[in-house]
């Protein structure tokens, strides 16, 4: 029954899966392999010309991992308004997150902000997968961000800038979509991303992000779930 709350509780505090966004389209997904989750992802309408937008993946499953991500969270929503340095916002965060967290746990992350009606993009990657740029049929990886957040408080991260045309998109991802696996033990891998994603640019981020899912769900088959699956997709328009 605890666990049953506690999952009533994330449901609550996640952003609504297609957040309005001028000149924007976006899909914000995620799923947890347990009843509660140690993904997030979450969206801040911050003023007029920012909104953001965080994807993050704690170490670890379960309770532990998801108070976790409800205090990344809230750190995430109180520090970016006041910021806009997003390498001062990481920093921040992992200056946080180690006075606070416990030992040996870490938490990958991607914030990234959006200006409406503009295809300007900023982000910091604090030691997660590199999100992927799809412009028509051809794949960009956005550059390698710094060291996952708790792991060493001289930790130095970059605000990286990127430029999406009309009908580009950003896909951002934890490896919970990679590392699924099938009743055979075999990882649905990066490279199926890879390959569906072109075949599927002219779509909407909804249509993307489900069809993928729907992939991953045919893999999977009826193995257990290993991890949560969380997925964040920006469509300029």
């Amino acid at each position: 029954e605890e666990l049953e709350a506690g999952h009533a509780v994330q449901d609550a505090l996640m952003p609504e899966r297609t957040p309005m966004v001028p000149g924007w389209s976006l899909w914000l997904f995620t799923r947890s392999a347990n009843e509660v989750g140690g993904d997030l992802v979450d969206f801040i309408n911050i003023s007029p010309d920012r909104v953001g937008v965080t994807l993050g993946d704690i170490a670890g499953k379960g309770l532990r991992a998801a108070l976790l991500t409800a205090k990344l969270q809230a750190t995430i929503r109180a520090l970016a308004p006041d910021l806009p340095s997003l390498s001062e916002l990481g920093q921040k965060l992992n200056f946080i997150f180690c006075r606070d967290s416990l030992p040996n746990i870490f938490a990958s992350v991607v914030y990234l902000e959006a200006q409406p009606n503009s295809g300007s993009i900023r982000l910091v990657n604090a030691g997660h997968l590199p999100p992927i740029i799809v412009r028509s049929s051809q794949l960009e990886r956005t550059e390698k961000g710094g060291m996952a957040l708790g792991l060493s408080t001289a930790a130095v991260f970059q605000e990286q800038k990127i430029s999406l045309n009309t009908n580009d998109l950003l896909f951002v991802y934890s490896d919970g979509v990679t590392e699924a696996r099938n009743e055979q033990g075999a990882f649905f891998g990066e490279q199926k991303v890879l390959d569906l994603l072109p075949q599927l640019a002219t779509y909407t981020p909804q249509q993307i992000g489900e069809r993928l899912l729907a992939e991953l769900d045919r893999f999977i088959g009826y193995a257990r779930a290993y991890d949560d699956i969380t997925i964040a997709i920006l469509k300029r328009l």
